[in-house]
């Protein structure tokens, strides 16, 4: 229970417009949230204006709303009119559960490909030191119950109560992917940052950020904004010295010491020496800690890169190298990433979500690499999101592949055929005869499975993690290593 009026001597610029100073009890941004006693936040989005929706919301019982203009409501309903409602609505989250993120270490990370994988291998670092950690990230939400993820980033309120629910549990840290729409719709406004990882940017969201220099702005925002304004001691920032992008950002940050990591003898952190196979990888690490012997599961060039982004995480966050190298060995990597499929046939097959442009090539080099006969991917493109990268793709697929499979990802409400022949428009003519189209994604992955002998490998991209397809607004089952499995058995 908090005072809204004694908030809104807090919040700088709010305009108090009369009402009763209520309690405020519950907050809700939705108006079918609204139960009586709470506060009502119109939010502007993407389709629908929180405004419009005001009645209904103080009709269910609203006894205050947080607005962007001045709004006629009863006399008996406060309301506060602020230039921004997201901000409003974090900082407000924040005050009503008591700045949880003040209790407890965060460490953001942000980055086009890797941040899932990255924050399962600082959860296994902070297991080996010990500490009893939370994650929030794209595949779920775990503080020893796990819950499905509905965003990677939730939005402020359930990230707020979220935080104070994995303080009360006694998460000691806790690890949260930061994707750059969380940053530009201020979800993450308010959260008191230990530290921060950028991992790398490539092509991805530029249906919502235009281009890819508003892309990494937007990312740089978390650095340049975020952890400034932390309240923490010893903010720090952890950056890929192998990205330009990350080297870039770390030309920007100047509010917080900055440790670089790569392949590069002039990070802080780096790789002296790098060994991958098929069971794994043997890394050499130079660090401020000393030589760390460091041996994984993961596989890939890309992987070693993540480890290196977890690696100077824990370093920063002063964990033991004992407990870093025993960490990293322990983990298998998060669901869906490089995932194989067992199989009594013995073929390989590997399931990953990649779904950009970069994942793809770094996931198609590495398995060519590493495969003595040929590589057979099946993947597609989602609906309702960035258009510019299925030509991409489809070339990358095509260069990097013996045999490509197009097929539907998360079609949507999109015409899957129109999806499959942008990503067809991108392959050269020459690539085009080892390139077959098969909208229905079962029967693609069947085709592939077909094809494949015991010295080849089967791709199976875009998914990963995902249990359903989504075509119009329905979510169909669809798990694409149950779906292979069940085809393998079937053979």
């Amino acid at each position: 229970m908090m005072s809204l009026k004694n908030f809104s001597k807090t919040y700088a610029g709010a305009q108090w417009l009369g009402g009763t100073d209520c309690t405020v009890g519950h907050i809700a941004y939705h108006a079918g949230h609204v139960t009586p006693g709470s506060c009502f936040v119109a939010i502007r989005g993407f389709k629908n204006d929180g405004h419009h929706y005001i009645g209904e919301a103080i009709a269910r019982g609203a006894s205050a709303v947080i607005t962007e203009k001045e709004m006629p409501v009863p006399p008996t309903v406060a309301q506060m009119v602020v230039s921004d409602s997201r901000d409003a609505l974090a900082r407000l989250s924040c005050a009503f559960f008591e700045e949880p993120s003040r209790e407890m270490a965060l460490i953001g990370i942000t980055g086009t490909n890797g941040k899932t994988t990255v924050a399962y291998l600082l959860e296994s670092i902070w297991e080996a030191a010990g500490l009893k950690s939370g994650v929030i990230s794209t595949v779920d939400y775990r503080y020893g119950k796990t819950l499905e993820a509905t965003h990677t980033t939730p939005e402020s309120w359930p990230l707020q109560k979220m935080l104070r629910e994995m303080v009360d549990s006694q998460v000691t840290h806790c690890v949260m992917e930061v994707t750059s729409h969380a940053i530009d719709l201020k979800r993450v406004v308010g959260c008191h940052f230990d530290g921060a990882i950028f991992i790398n940017l490539s092509v991805d969201h530029l249906d919502y950020h235009r281009d890819l220099e508003n892309y990494y702005a937007c990312k740089e925002r978390l650095f340049t904004e975020r952890l400034p304004v932390s309240e923490k001691k010893n903010v720090w920032a952890a950056v890929n010295g192998d990205d330009p992008y990350g080297l870039k950002l770390a030309r920007k940050i100047t509010a917080v010491p900055v440790f670089r990591f790569g392949f590069d003898a002039k990070a802080e952190i780096f790789a002296r020496r790098c060994d991958t196979d098929l069971q794994g990888l043997r890394m050499e690490v130079a660090s401020p800690l000393g030589s760390l012997s460091l041996h994984s599961p993961l596989v890939g060039k890309f992987n070693a890169s993540n480890i290196l982004a977890a690696v100077t995480a824990a370093i920063a966050l002063k964990i033991p190298g004992e407990c870093i190298e025993t960490g990293i060995a322990r983990c298998a990597g998060a669901p869906g990433r490089m995932e194989w499929v067992p199989n009594a046939k013995k073929i390989p097959v590997v399931v990953d979500f990649a779904h950009t442009p970069q994942a793809m090539e770094h996931v198609l080099n590495t398995l060519k690499s590493l495969t003595p006969g040929r590589l057979i991917v099946v993947f597609g493109c989602g609906g309702d999101r960035d258009r510019s990268k299925r030509p991409m793709m489809g070339r990358v697929a095509s260069q990097a592949a013996d045999r490509v499979i197009v097929t539907s990802d998360n079609p949507r409400t999109e015409n899957p055929q129109t999806i499959l022949e942008e990503i067809m428009a991108g392959i050269a003519k020459s690539d085009l005869k080892k390139c077959t189209v098969q909208a229905d994604r079962r029967e693609a992955i069947r085709e592939a499975v077909g094809l494949a002998g015991k010295k080849d490998c089967v791709a199976i991209l875009g998914k990963g993690h995902e249990t359903v397809q989504i075509v119009g607004n329905t979510k169909l089952p669809f798990d694409d290593r149950k779906v292979a499995l069940e085809i393998l058995n079937g053979i």
